[in-house]
């Protein structure tokens, strides 16, 4: 069985540790992490009809890379 108080005081001082300014991202973080994976359905796999638009484009702005930029880098880099 997991250790959950253990755990909780280990998240909050490592919250505690982080800069002011970081908050924002952490509070981000901690909302994806209970939309992406904490689920009814542990084990559930995704089909067609779960998959839409809106979630794709919620996930990608999380991704601060330019994901262009870096395939046409990789694929000059095979040239």
């Amino acid at each position: 069985m997991v250790n959950t108080p253990k755990y909780k005081k280990r998240v909050l001082r490592e919250i505690k540790a982080l800069p002011e300014e970081a908050l924002p991202k952490v509070a981000r973080l901690i909302s994806l992490i209970r939309k992406e994976f904490i689920t009814e359905e542990p084990f559930a796999v995704e089909t067609d009809e779960k998959i839409n638009h809106k979630r794709t484009r919620s996930l990608l702005s999380t991704s601060k890379g330019n994901w262009a930029h870096e395939i046409i880098s990789e694929r000059e880099d095979r040239i």
